[in-house]
């Protein structure tokens, strides 16, 4: 595993364009992406510079922005190896933004939410079949696994028969719907995977930005710590009745209630999917083409012990 630090910023206003920042820098093409595109009548340039986190250029790159009077975005994120993926007890799933489609009460699923937080909408109860509608379906359709905007699952069926025969544990498989313009509803080629097991709270070490918690039921309103690569920390015991398919107890999100007291517009939060490495194994795709459609990436959860050592699965970090 290694952490890497993100600069993105857009180079149209730049006198020089993107040479302004990166030939001082001495960053050539082997860590910055430039890409060149027209927005309307305007040339725009937008970069993106991928460099270790501890990289002696990083301040010169910051330095020259700030000079510039250039905006930009600062991310760091750790890259995992296969070996840290295989050896991971739980990952943590997450859909691409052109696998996501819109889904949800507004197309007609049904939510119970009597036993859902009053305030922020955590642990409400999906009681119908899902039903997607047709936004972005011509791009989502043709991926492997997918995912909507209020982060549920939806695996290919032919996946979700490798997935039943493997005796997979945590989830149910729905069957979901189509809900096209004109009304009319079609059954899809996917699944839903209706996950039941809730892992505990995460540790405190994880790298959450607590600010926004629901003051209901301290459940809903998480984030992630800005600045900071994404790390999720469990404690050993936490993983005890983990399944093949988890939720966490943590919701992320924003919520709202409307004048009436509801959630507003029927919206709410999600739990994060956690999964194991056998079911990453059964979703990836084996061959070039299956691998550009799998349409989800996996990120290991860390472990950490009684004594403050932390590891992802076997591999002390």
């Amino acid at each position: 595993m290694k952490t890497v630090t993100d600069i993105h910023f857009d180079a149209w206003k730049l006198r020089g364009g993107e040479d302004t920042i990166l030939a001082p820098s001495r960053c050539g093409p082997d860590v910055a992406k430039v890409k060149k595109f027209t927005l309307g009548s305007i040339n725009q340039i937008k970069v993106e510079i991928t460099l270790d986190a501890k990289d002696e250029r990083i301040p010169k790159i910051i330095q020259l922005l700030t000079e510039n009077g250039e905006q930009h975005w600062i991310y760091r994120r750790d890259i995992y190896s296969e070996d840290d993926l295989q050896a991971a007890r739980l990952l943590q799933l997450s859909g691409w933004i052109d696998a996501t489609a819109s889904a949800g009460s507004k197309y007609g699923t049904m939510y119970d939410q009597s036993q859902a937080c009053p305030t922020c909408g955590t642990g409400v109860r999906q009681t119908s079949p899902l039903l997607i509608g047709d936004d972005e379906m011509s791009r989502v359709d043709k991926h492997r696994v997918a995912g909507t905007y209020e982060n549920d699952l939806l695996v290919r069926d032919t996946d979700v028969e490798k997935l039943v025969a493997t005796t997979v544990t945590g989830a149910l498989f729905w069957p979901a719907y189509f809900k096209g313009k004109k009304g009319e509803v079609t059954e899809l080629r996917w699944q839903q995977a209706v996950i039941e097991s809730v892992m505990p709270p995460m540790a405190a070490s994880s790298s959450l930005d607590r600010k926004g918690v629901c003051p209901t039921c301290h459940r809903g309103g998480y984030a992630i710590v800005s600045g900071q690569p994404e790390r999720l920390f469990y404690r050993n015991e936490d993983l005890a009745n983990a399944q093949d398919f988890n939720l966490t107890w943590e919701s992320f999100g924003d919520f709202g209630k409307t004048a009436e007291g509801g959630i507003r517009g029927l919206r709410w939060g999600h739990p994060w999917i956690l999964v194991t490495p056998k079911v990453m194994n059964l979703l990836r795709g084996k061959t070039k083409k299956e691998k550009k459609y799998e349409g989800v990436s996996f990120t290991p959860i860390w472990i950490e012990d009684e004594t403050g050592h932390v590891s992802l699965g076997s591999h002390k970090q």
